[in-house]
């Protein structure tokens, strides 16, 4: 059986005291650059694992980044948490992804989980069930940075989206194709932010003051392609038929684009099509994809630029970084009707 390394070994190889290793390892003291490489090498040489569990029962936080989303199958959440991973590595530290399924009581077992594990922050994406004790948490010495949220009431540092005028571009633009008869589709998992883009597409219709346009909504049952597909059928079904289809991400969208092309229907000659996010796959799709874009990556980089900002002066103020909607034409909404 291999011999179990220990930090005497390393203090052993690289010629040092225990207490500098422990130093080096959890940065209590500066130790010299040549005493820094000695160490180093010797962790190397001896595959030592330090135990942070241990410098957790001592009272510090762990080199980990919690990171919660309402769908972690859809891209834009991973692209949000490509974002965060990438500034977190270059801390030195960890990316824990968690997917809550909008469900509000294991977004609380996470989130008590995260604190127990004494992680070194918190980035969450705000759903209609926010959990009332994010100030205490960071009150403990855990800082909160929560992506969305727009006009809810909470003292963290966010990243903020204007989903509402998100929703006002996608309706606005079916409006001036001519379209009066549309259609929202929604579905579970980032509730919050749906029913903003529903009611910003609500909204266009009295700003541009389109009397004769009529906006409906249905919600898919479920998070599977299987139950966004079922959209399409529901859709051909109504009567009277919408002509074009708001869609509260890119994933539904895609999900009817598909069932529409597979059962010999045309997009945009059936029903215009328009999606929310702009994913990759939004430009990939069979019929490429209009939507709203949101640009994932940076929202997540800017959180994690927030959350290290609060861990490095938790004292400090709380700031808010906002990104602005834009619409991106492609060939499933169409020409002028």
């Amino acid at each position: 059986m291999a011999k179990n390394v220990t930090i005497k070994d390393v203090a052993a190889l690289a010629g040092v005291s225990l207490g500098t290793v422990s130093n080096y390892i959890n940065g209590t003291r500066t130790v010299a650059a040549d005493t820094r490489a000695r160490i180093e090498r010797a962790i190397e040489v001896t595959r030592f694992v330090p135990n942070r569990a241990v410098r957790t029962l001592r009272g510090n936080r762990t080199h980990t980044v919690g990171l919660l989303v309402p769908d972690a199958g859809n891209p834009f959440f991973t692209e949000i948490a490509r974002g965060v991973e990438d500034l977190a590595r270059g801390r030195g530290d960890v990316l824990v992804y968690c997917d809550t399924a909008g469900d509000s009581e294991r977004q609380a077992l996470y989130i008590r989980s995260l604190a127990e594990m004494r992680v070194g922050g918190l980035i969450i994406s705000a759903t209609a069930s926010m959990p009332p004790d994010l100030g205490d948490l960071e009150a403990v010495g855990t800082p909160i940075v929560v992506v969305g949220g727009e006009g809810m009431a909470m003292s963290t540092s966010r990243v903020t989206f204007d989903q509402r005028l998100g929703g006002m571009l996608a309706m606005k633009h079916v409006l001036e194709l001519g379209h009066r008869q549309v259609l929202f589709a929604g579905g579970p998992g980032g509730e919050l932010v749906i029913q903003a883009r529903y009611e910003g597409a609500l909204a266009a219709i009295d700003a541009l003051g389109n009397d004769r346009a009529v906006l409906h909504r249905v919600d898919a049952a479920g998070r599977s392609v299987r139950e966004r597909s079922k959209l399409a059928d529901e859709i051909m079904a109504m009567r009277p038929r919408p002509t074009a289809v708001l869609c509260g991400n890119d994933l539904i969208a895609i999900a009817i684009v598909n069932t529409l092309v597979r059962t010999g229907r045309a997009v945009p000659g059936d029903l215009a099509i328009v999606g929310y996010d702009d994913i990759t796959d939004a430009q990939l799709a069979v019929v490429p994809l209009t939507t709203v874009r949101q640009p994932a990556y940076q929202i997540g980089a800017s959180a994690a630029e927030l959350l290290f900002e609060r861990a490095d002066d938790p004292a400090g103020p709380h700031r808010e970084i906002s990104f602005a909607p834009e619409l991106i034409v492609r060939d499933s909404s169409g020409q002028s009707v």
